[in-house]
């Protein structure tokens, strides 16, 4: 039982990553005019650096791109994308 669920989750943690993967190709060229620069992603998570000013512009691309690209993937699937605006990671 136990590695059956493995197998499941292996296909979820897959689409996860290609979502991801997926995203990150197009961010680049979209983020241009807020001057964010992507630092780093944790699993499913990105973690941009933005001017202050351009943080929530930089937000909408952000949950925009990660919902285009959750599309590709899982078609009529719903998809929830969650954008937090901190000062630090940690404080996300």
């Amino acid at each position: 039982m136990r590695f059956q669920g493995a197998l499941y989750n292996t296909s979820v943690k897959k689409t996860a990553t290609d979502i991801t993967k997926k995203a990150l190709s197009l961010l680049p060229q979209r983020l241009v005019e807020t001057g964010a620069w992507i630092i780093g992603t944790v699993h499913d998570e990105m973690i941009l650096e933005v001017p202050e000013e351009k943080a929530n512009d930089a937000a909408v691309i952000l949950r925009e791109t990660m919902i285009q690209a959750g599309k590709a993937y899982l078609g009529k699937v719903p998809v929830e994308v969650e954008v937090t605006i901190g000062e630090t990671w940690a404080k996300k």
